[in-house]
C-alpha cells in the first residue's frame, strides 16, 4: 500500500535529484580553465556554444530529470522502465533543442545523468541510507541501461560510427557496464585530489578522465593518434605532480593549444565528469 507520505518522499526526491543534476552541468561547464571545451574564458574548440547557451540548456533539462527520478522510485531495473526512461529522454531533448535553437548542448549528459538520476532514486526507494553508496548507484545504472529499448530511432549517429571505425567503447556500452570509467577512474581521482581546491580537484578528475576515455568525441572529428597523444599529455601531467607546479600548469596550456590546433574536444570525459560532480553532489546532499 502506497502512503501518502511515500508519494510526498517521491516528489521531494525527484524534485532534490533534478536540482542536483542541473547544478552539476552547471558546474562542470562554469569549471575554468578547460581545453577545448566550454567555460568561463571561452568556448573552446566549440563554434556553436557559449556559456549561456550551456546554462540555458541545463536548467531546460531539470524538469526531465525529475520525471526520471519519479518513474524509477519504487521500481527494479526493467525494459519497461528503460524504454519509458528514453521517452522522457528524448522529450527533454526535444525541449533542449527548443531551448538551445536546435544545437546539441547535452545530448550524452541526459544520457549518463538521466540513469543515474533514475538508478539514485531506486536505491533510495529501497533503503533509508544517509549517504548512498556511489557504486551502487552505478551498477543499477548498468542494469537499466542494458535493457533494450525497442522504440530507439533508426539513426547512425557519430558515437556510432566512430565505434564501429575504431573499436572503441560506446557511451552506451560504458553505461551498461555500469560506468566502469567513473567507478575506477574518475572517483578514484576524486578522493585521490580531494586535498586540492574545489575547482582544481575538479581538474584533475578531468585530466584523469582525458588519460583514459577513448573519447568519441575526439575521434569524429579526428583520429586515433591525435587521441592517444591527448591521453599520454594528460597522464603525464598527473603522474608527474598534476597541477600544482609552475611547468605543469604550463604542459596543460600546451594540451589546450594542441586540442585547439586540432579542433577536437573531449566532450565524452565532461559529460563523465559532470556525471561525477552529480554523484558527489547526491552523496553530500543525503
Amino acid at each position: 500500500m502506497i502512503t501518502i507520505r511515500d508519494v510526498n518522499t517521491a516528489e521531494i526526491t525527484a524534485v532534490k535529484l533534478s536540482q542536483l543534476a542541473t547544478q552539476a552541468l552547471i558546474e562542470e561547464v562554469n569549471l575554468s580553465p578547460k581545453p577545448g571545451l566550454v567555460d568561463r574564458l571561452n568556448n573552446g574548440t566549440h563554434r556553436d556554444l557559449t556559456l549561456q547557451l550551456m546554462e540555458t540548456s541545463a536548467y531546460a533539462l531539470q524538469d526531465s530529470f525529475r520525471q526520471m527520478a519519479a518513474a524509477a522510485w519504487n521500481k527494479k531495473p526493467s525494459q519497461q522502465l528503460r524504454e519509458q526512461l528514453a521517452a522522457i529522454g528524448r522529450y527533454g531533448e526535444q525541449k533542449m533543442l527548443r531551448a538551445t535553437g536546435k544545437v546539441n548542448t547535452h545530448r550524452g549528459a541526459i544520457w549518463a545523468i538521466g540513469l543515474l538520476t533514475a538508478a539514485t532514486a531506486m536505491v533510495m526507494s529501497e533503503k533509508d541510507m544517509i549517504e548512498p553508496d556511489l557504486k551502487e548507484i552505478l551498477i543499477i545504472a548498468g542494469q537499466i541501461a542494458s535493457f533494450e529499448d525497442r522504440y530507439l530511432p533508426k539513426q547512425s549517429t557519430n558515437g556510432s560510427k566512430v565505434r564501429i571505425k575504431y573499436n572503441v567503447r560506446s557511451a552506451r556500452e560504458e553505461a551498461e557496464l555500469g560506468f566502469p570509467t567513473i567507478a575506477e577512474t574518475a572517483l578514484n581521482a576524486w578522493e585521490r585530489y580531494s586535498h586540492f581546491p574545489h575547482d582544481m580537484q575538479q581538474l584533475h578528475v578531468l585530466l584523469a578522465l582525458m588519460s583514459e576515455v577513448d573519447d568519441t568525441c575526439i575521434l569524429h572529428r579526428s583520429d586515433m593518434q591525435v587521441l592517444k597523444e591527448i591521453q599520454y599529455r594528460s597522464k603525464f601531467i598527473l603522474q608527474n605532480g598534476g597541477l600544482n607546479t609552475r611547468q605543469n600548469w604550463q604542459l596543460y596550456f600546451d594540451l589546450d593549444d594542441y586540442i585547439t590546433h586540432h579542433w577536437v574536444s573531449p566532450g565524452g570525459s565532461a559529460d563523465l565528469l559532470a556525471a561525477t560532480i552529480y554523484l558527489q553532489k547526491i552523496k553530500q546532499y543525503f
